[in-house]
C-alpha cells in the first residue's frame, strides 16, 4: 500500500493525462489498485436514455467472471440497489448493509462472487446526470477485509478529479453501438467466439475465433455468414429458430440454471481425407437481460471448440459446454490438480459437506459418476485453462 502524497499526485496526473490519451486509463485503474491495496478496481457507467451497461473497465478483472456476471447473476446482485441507491460523491460499503448471516445464505455471494475469491466492496457514485451513471468501485478478498479508513481517505481526495473527468468526457459512458461493452468482453477470451444474428450474419468475432476457423475447414465465414456443412446447416438455423421463438426467458432467479447452451458436435472430412469435429456451443442473447451489453437486438452467441486445435480453452467453455457454476469450476479444477475434497474444503474455507453436495451436481452436469471419470474427463482438456480460477 502506497498512500504517500507523491503516489496521490502522480494518480491526479495519469488521470488527467486521460482526457488526451484513452489508453491511459488501464495505467490509471493498476496504480489505484496497488496503491490502496485492493484486489480489483472497476469503473462502470450505464446509459439512462437505453438502460444499458455502456462502459465497463478496470484492473484485474477476468473476462471469464464479467461474462458470467452479465449472462448468470447481474439480476441477483444485492449491492446493485444499495449503490445506485446512495448520494452521488458518497461511499458505500456492502459489507454495512449485506452481513455475514445474509453472504453465507445468499446465492450471488456463494456462487458467484467469493468462488472468485472476493467479499468487499466499497463503491462510489461519481456521476448522475441526464445522460449516464458512472460508478467507481473497489473489491477485497475476504481475507483482506474491508477498504481501511486510511485508504478510503486516500480515495476521498481522488474523487472530485475522477468526477471532473468523467463529466469532460460523459460521451465515452453513453451507449454506442461503435464501442459495445460485450465485444470488448469477448475480446479478452481466449475462447473462439462469434456473435451473429439468427440468420448467421456474423456481427462480431474474436481473434481465437478467427484463428480457429482459418485452420478448421468444417466451419467457416463466407459472405459474412456463418457456415457449417451439410447437413449441420439445418441443425443450426433449426437451433436459432428455436431460441428466437423462446423470445426471453424469464429473469434469474435464486436456484434458476442460468444461461443455458445447445450443443452441436459437428464432423466434416479434411483435405487428407481424415475424419475431424470441432464442437460449437450456441446460446441466445436477450438485450433485456444482458443490460443491453452486446447491443439492443436478440444475438447467437457460439463458443468453438476444437480439441486438437485449441492449445489454450477459457473458463467460459467449462460452463458451456458442462453448465458448472464459478464455485462448481474451481472444485472440478482442485480435483484435476489432484486434490482431495478435504484439501479441497480447506482451500476454500468450506464445510466438507458443501464440496460434496457441489460435487454430486458436478457428476450430474458432466455425466460422470466417480472422481477418476470426473478428472479424466477434464484431463483430456489443456491443463493451463485450469489457472485462471484460482484463488491465491
Amino acid at each position: 500500500m502506497d498512500l504517500s502524497e507523491s503516489s496521490f499526485n502522480q494518480l491526479v496526473d495519469i488521470l488527467y493525462q486521460t482526457l488526451e490519451d484513452n489508453t491511459v486509463w488501464k495505467k490509471f485503474f493498476d496504480e489505484v489498485a496497488q496503491a490502496i491495496d485492493v484486489n480489483i478496481v472497476h469503473m462502470l457507467g450505464v446509459d439512462k436514455k437505453h438502460t444499458a451497461l455502456s462502459y465497463s473497465d478496470g484492473a484485474n478483472m477476468p473476462a471469464h467472471g464479467e461474462l458470467t456476471y452479465i449472462q448468470n447473476y447481474h439480476s441477483i446482485d444485492p449491492r446493485v440497489p444499495i449503490v445506485f441507491g446512495t448520494e452521488t460523491m458518497k461511499w458505500v460499503h456492502c459489507h454495512q448493509h449485506l452481513d455475514e448471516v445474509f453472504v453465507a445464505n445468499n446465492p450471488f455471494y456463494q456462487e458467484f462472487l467469493i468462488p472468485y475469491g472476493l467479499r468487499y466492496m466499497s463503491a462510489c457514485k461519481v456521476v448522475d446526470d441526464d445522460n449516464a451513471i458512472i460508478i467507481f468501485s473497489t473489491l477485497r478478498k475476504p481475507e483482506q477485509g474491508p477498504l481501511p479508513d486510511e485508504a478510503l481517505s486516500f480515495l476521498d481526495g481522488l474523487m472530485p478529479h475522477l468526477a471532473r473527468v468523467c463529466r469532460l468526457t460523459v460521451k465515452n459512458y453513453v451507449y454506442s453501438t461503435q464501442a459495445l461493452v460485450g465485444h470488448a468482453l469477448i475480446n479478452k477470451l481466449r475462447q473462439a467466439v462469434v456473435l451473429a444474428t439468427t440468420t448467421g450474419d456474423v456481427v462480431h468475432i474474436n481473434e481465437a475465433a478467427s484463428t480457429l476457423l482459418r485452420q478448421s475447414s468444417g466451419v467457416y465465414i463466407s459472405n459474412n455468414k456463418l457456415q457449417f456443412p451439410f447437413p449441420y446447416d439445418q441443425e443450426f438455423y433449426q437451433v436459432c429458430h428455436r431460441l428466437e421463438q423462446e423470445n426471453f426467458r424469464p429473469p434469474l432467479s435464486a436456484g434458476s440454471k442460468g444461461t443455458e447452451f445447445t450443443t452441436l458436435k459437428v464432423r466434416y472430412t479434411k483435405a487428407d481425407g481424415q475424419t475431424d469435429s470441432i464442437y460449437a456451443f450456441i446460446t441466445m442473447l436477450i438485450p433485456e437481460q444482458m443490460m443491453g451489453t452486446f447491443g439492443l437486438r436478440p444475438l447467437i452467441m457460439v463458443f468453438f471448440y476444437h480439441p486438437e486445435a485449441d492449445t489454450t480453452i477459457d473458463p467460459s467453455l467449462l460452463t458451456a459446454a458442462f453448465g458448472l457454476s464459478p464455485a462448481e469450476c474451481r472444485i472440478a479444477i482442485y480435483l484435476a490438480e489432484g486434490c482431495s475434497l478435504k484439501e479441497i474444503a480447506r482451500k476454500l474455507d468450506v464445510q466438507f459437506d458443501t464440496i460434496r453436495k457441489q460435487l454430486q451436481s458436478i457428476y450430474h452436469k458432466t455425466s460422470t459418476n466417480r472422481q477418476p471419470e470426473l478428472i479424466r474427463l477434464l484431463l483430456n482438456l489443456p491443463s493451463n485453462a485450469f489457472g485462471s480460477l484460482r484463488k491465491d
